[in-house]
């Protein structure tokens, strides 16, 4: 579980953070992103934050989903805290990136 936050944390980070900024491969999808209203912009790629929410409430219904809906109350608590470890790691991450 600790390992699948690492990741999705890291990947959202780099997504937002690198990949979508003016000359990058992905600036294009910046660009069209700050044309978005922010509840529809940040989510979808302008906050690192709340990519790697998204990311880990997809990937973690989507890997837990057939015993998901048995053990739900587990399932749920078990969730939120994938969630909210993913987004701690990215702080983490920003924390370490402004010491440089």
């Amino acid at each position: 579980m600790v390992v699948d936050s690492l990741l999705l944390a890291v990947t959202a980070w780099v997504f937002v953070m690198i990949l979508t900024k003016d000359g990058m491969i992905l600036g294009w999808w910046g660009r069209v992103l700050n044309r978005f209203p922010l509840w529809l912009g940040e989510p979808l790629g302008g906050c690192e934050y709340c990519v790697a929410g998204q990311m880990a409430l997809w990937y973690y219904l989507y890997k837990h989903w057939n015993d998901y809906l048995v053990t739900f109350c587990d399932r749920l608590i078990e969730h939120i805290i994938f969630i909210s470890l993913t987004i701690f790691i990215v702080e983490i991450i920003n924390v370490w990136k402004q010491g440089e």
